[in-house]
């Protein structure tokens, strides 16, 4: 017994790469739709626990092989950071478990609320061995659509950009700079 399915709690997305027919292709030409889920201590002990149970009963590896994990604890706040990926676009749901057409689906970025299900799957690969968490759905709960925040200031004291600092006032004439 090698794949385990998973299922999540709401954690916040990470690096995310979830929109369909955009998988992230910078190493790998067929491409991965992948993110990393931030949870707390408390909300991925369950899957740790799986992923440690798998990791002692896989016949891909012994006990004193040095095996790839596919998460990460932080050392100052005790959040663990899931790895999760796969080379097949996964089905998206919405916050109450309703299908997502392709067409409807939101943007997602990092910071998006999100609950990701697959299955945990024991890897081996010449000299290397791991575990992977292998995207299979991911329930959109609270998509972050946008990577700016810049309307949510309240104005304060301090500093305030004058006109010729942006492009067509003064300091964007070729004279004002000094090469």
């Amino acid at each position: 017994m090698t794949k385990v399915n998973f299922v999540t709690k709401a954690g916040h997305a990470q690096y995310a790469w979830l929109q369909p027919g955009r998988p992230d292709t910078a190493f790998d030409a067929e491409g991965k739709y992948k993110t990393n889920l931030i949870l707390s201590a408390q909300d991925a002990a369950p899957l740790v626990d799986a992923i440690k149970a798998l990791r002692k009963t896989s016949t891909k590896f012994t006990p004193k092989d040095n095996v790839t994990l596919p998460f990460s604890v932080d050392d100052e706040t005790g959040d663990v950071t899931l790895k999760v990926s796969s080379k097949f676009q996964p089905k998206y749901m919405d916050a109450k478990g309703n299908p997502v057409p392709i067409d409807q689906v939101p943007l997602m970025y990092s910071g998006s609320t999100l609950r990701l299900s697959g299955a945990m799957d024991a890897w081996s690969k010449g000299a290397n061995r791991g575990i992977a968490l292998r995207l299979g759905a991911v329930q959109i709960i609270d998509p972050v659509s946008s990577g700016g925040s810049a309307g949510q200031f309240d104005a304060v004291d301090g500093y305030e950009a004058s006109a010729e600092t942006f492009p067509g006032g003064a300091a964007d004439s070729d004279d004002n700079y000094d090469f």
